[in-house]
């Protein structure tokens, strides 16, 4: 009698846990997309992606991300992502222009509310930013954030010491966007 009412009683308590923030109700993977990487933009978005979170996993505070698998994208790139220094440049991303999976790894694009609101609902977690691609002949810069978003509840009861990025240069081989090893990574970490 003891342990059914033990069940009875745990039994509430197992369905009424927190979601995940990369629940189904949240991160809505789009698995019908046909994504090409048939531009520079395409190209470089794919290959700073691929380094950062499937391949070298090289990001800063990479292991920090709850959900290796699923991870959210800002649907804004910015021209500076040192925006405290000044009010950086908004561009709106196109969402064909991200892959919606690279390997096992997939994406979703949400605006900073959407991310915020998800946050809210859950737990504080890291997601992406993709900085301003500059493109100069056959060199291009392109940049990659890992940010926190802290929901309501926590705001103010710590501070976060992780996340940063960095900005990567690609050269252009055979029609290609491939990483030069040579070239400075400016990078950054919290």
């Amino acid at each position: 009698m003891r342990k059914i009412a033990f069940l009875i009683f745990m039994f509430p308590m197992l369905n009424c846990s927190k979601k995940l923030y990369t629940h189904s109700d949240f991160f809505d993977y789009n698995r019908t997309s046909d994504f090409k990487a048939d531009t520079d933009t395409k190209q470089l978005i794919y290959a700073i992606l691929e380094r950062a979170v499937v391949s070298k996993k090289d990001i800063p505070s990479y292991k920090l991300i709850k959900d290796k698998m699923n991870i959210y994208i800002n649907n804004v790139s910015y021209s500076k992502f040192h925006y405290w220094l000044d009010k950086p440049q908004e561009n709106l991303i196109d969402p064909k222009d991200v892959p919606t999976q690279i390997e096992k790894v997939r994406f979703c694009i949400k605006s900073k509310l959407e991310i915020q609101a998800i946050s809210d609902k859950t737990d504080d977690f890291l997601y992406l930013i993709i900085g301003n691609i500059v493109i100069n002949n056959e060199t291009a810069k392109i940049g990659l954030s890992n940010n926190w978003v802290v929901s309501k509840k926590n705001k103010g009861k710590y501070a976060i010491m992780s996340g940063g990025g960095y900005i990567l240069t690609f050269k252009k081989i055979n029609g290609n966007w491939i990483f030069d090893k040579n070239a400075l990574i400016n990078s950054w970490q919290s």
